[in-house]
């Protein structure tokens, strides 16, 4: 068996890897966006050209693992876990993108036969709900691909739960993407826990009457995290209508929704209410905006950086009095400019603080340590821009370029 990156190994995002056993089954996985761009990576037998895999594997349904499999040859089979493709597709309507319809389903731990390569599917903690790793067998040999996890989140014990399974393999593809970030100290990045996060989140939501937050809305742990600290301080929980058309989609009655939910509302922005192809997200969800959600004053509410018109709204009705905005992604989308441009055009209307509150969607340096009990020959690291660090945590680490086949001893 073979191990090619064909992009990946000094970037963060749109990582495509390739393994080929001694038999020429070659698969493929994940085939996403670049994070600051949309172009297609075209390669042969896959975007063009005639058939060369014998299928494509997707590890979750953020746009950088996910979001180019339109692309691929029609005669090529896609294999998603069937949740992640159905939060892709609401993701892919609202921001105007297509997507391929013709997928195959991914079941967790029901192993997928490819010719002579086995591909069984884990579920994973990471900031995209219902996220897996991959273990691929061949040839006698086993890899772990690991997609994006992490160990901090509310589903952090499944890291332990995988490798007990799994025990041993011959190579690891691992994320790094933690290992080009530091708190400038020089000391390891250990990522405060979703648990943490929900406390600190408690005590801000009781220092002001209207809280906004800035936050992905297929982030499920990080809704139920905010809906908790909305509901101990005596606020409704108000979701706009991308996050709350998620959470329907989900049929978890775990996770915060109008239906099943106290205290739970969706706001609709003005934008959507007309937009015939958003009606069938528009009208099932019109029976949930009632007024009271925001006319007491005291309420949560999840934001974009699309509904600027929205907060704008709020503050003409005198529904922003004492206010802050809870800023929960990465630090470094600040730098976008519509981003940016909303940050700033808030402070217009009466909302006093931008307060930076979230924890990672990746391994830390303490989750990274947890492979070595897989004892791998051979670790490969992608999803960086620092990869040399990994050998400063994990044994074995074999540093590799773009395109560099690595062979599973």
């Amino acid at each position: 068996m073979q191990v090619r990156v064909i992009r990946g190994t000094n970037q963060i995002g749109g990582c495509v890897t390739e393994i080929t056993s001694s038999k020429k089954t070659k698969i493929l996985i994940d085939y996403g966006e670049n994070l600051d761009n949309d172009d297609v990576l075209e390669i042969d037998g896959l975007t063009k050209g005639n058939k060369s895999y014998d299928a494509v594997f997707i590890t979750h349904s953020h746009g950088d693992h996910i979001g180019c499999i339109n692309h691929i040859l029609d005669d090529i089979p896609v294999y998603v876990e069937p949740i992640s493709k159905r939060i892709y597709e609401i993701t892919a309507k609202f921001t105007h993108k297509s997507i391929r319809k013709d997928t195959l389903d991914m079941e967790f731990e029901k192993s997928i036969q490819v010719k002579d390569i086995k591909v069984t599917a884990y579920l994973a903690d990471h900031s995209a709900y219902n996220a897996a790793m991959l273990l691929i067998e061949a040839d006698g040999k086993k890899v772990l691909h690991t997609g994006d996890f992490r160990g901090h989140g509310t589903k952090g014990y499944l890291i332990d739960k995988m490798i007990q399974k799994i025990g041993t393999v011959d190579l690891i593809v691992t994320e790094g993407t933690v290992l080009s970030r530091t708190d400038g100290t020089g000391k390891e990045i250990i990522c405060q826990t979703e648990k943490e996060l929900t406390k600190k989140a408690t005590e801000i939501f009781k220092k002001y009457d209207q809280v906004f937050i800035l936050q992905s809305g297929t982030n499920i742990d990080r809704i139920t995290s905010f809906y908790e600290s909305a509901v101990t301080s005596g606020k409704n929980f108000i979701e706009d209508l991308f996050t709350t058309s998620i959470v329907f989609s989900l049929d978890n009655l775990r996770i915060p929704n109008p239906e099943t939910f106290n205290k739970v509302y969706t706001w609709i922005p003005p934008y959507y209410k007309n937009k015939i192809e958003f009606k069938e997200y528009v009208n099932p969800l019109e029976k949930y905006c009632s007024m009271y959600s925001y006319s007491n004053n005291k309420y949560a509410m999840l934001v974009k950086s699309s509904m600027i018109s929205s907060i704008e709204l709020l503050h003409n009705k005198n529904h922003i009095t004492n206010a802050c905005l809870i800023y929960s992604m990465w630090a470094g989308y600040q730098e976008d400019a519509k981003t940016k441009k909303f940050l700033e055009d808030t402070k217009k209307y009466n909302i006093k603080d931008i307060i930076y509150l979230h924890t990672s969607g990746h391994a830390d340096y303490k989750t990274l340590k947890k492979l070595n009990k897989l004892k791998a020959k051979k670790v490969i690291t992608i999803h960086t821009v620092d990869g040399n660090k990994l050998k400063e945590i994990l044994d074995n680490v074999y540093i590799v370029n773009d395109n560099e086949g690595v062979n599973v001893i």
